[in-house]
């Protein structure tokens, strides 16, 4: 088994405590960076730990330079759960066409998901299918609000 196997195997037993894996990247030959989060939202310590017991279960972990971090805000979606965590949210969804779409996640079955967008005083509901869609991330806006 590769060290990469090692690492999907390591958090399928995770996934009892909530963690799961969103990605693994080998930067070369002995660096690898191991993407992880939870529903609520992954620490750093939460990272520390996964990766110091990563490193006590897999015996050839010792021979590379693993990082475990989150994923990052302003990532693309890689898994399901993280279309299932961000449901509520706004996101941005751009199509294998170009089209980009932004909208409120308001639910994701295993094939499609669906989106409310805000067009002037409507609200317009779209369904994508996951084949047709190019990526999807959280639409991080900084805008001050009014109180």
């Amino acid at each position: 088994m590769s060290i990469l196997e090692d690492i999907r195997t390591f958090f399928n037993e995770q996934q009892n405590d909530g963690y799961f894996l969103v990605d693994i990247k080998s930067l070369s030959a002995d660096r690898i960076m191991v993407f992880a989060d939870t529903v609520k939202g992954i620490t750093i310590d939460e990272c520390s730990s996964l990766h110091r017991k990563l490193i006590e279960q897999i015996a050839s972990a010792g021979d590379f330079e693993i990082t475990v971090s989150s994923p990052g805000l302003d990532e693309p979606f890689k898994v399901p759960q993280q279309y299932n965590k961000y449901i509520g949210k706004t996101v941005s969804v751009i199509t294998t066409e170009g089209q980009k779409y932004n909208g409120t996640l308001t639910s994701f079955e295993p094939e499609k998901i669906e989106i409310e967008e805000q067009k002037k005083s409507e609200i317009v509901k779209r369904s994508f299918n996951l084949n047709t869609i190019k990526s999807t991330q959280l639409s991080l806006s900084f805008k001050n609000h009014k109180k």
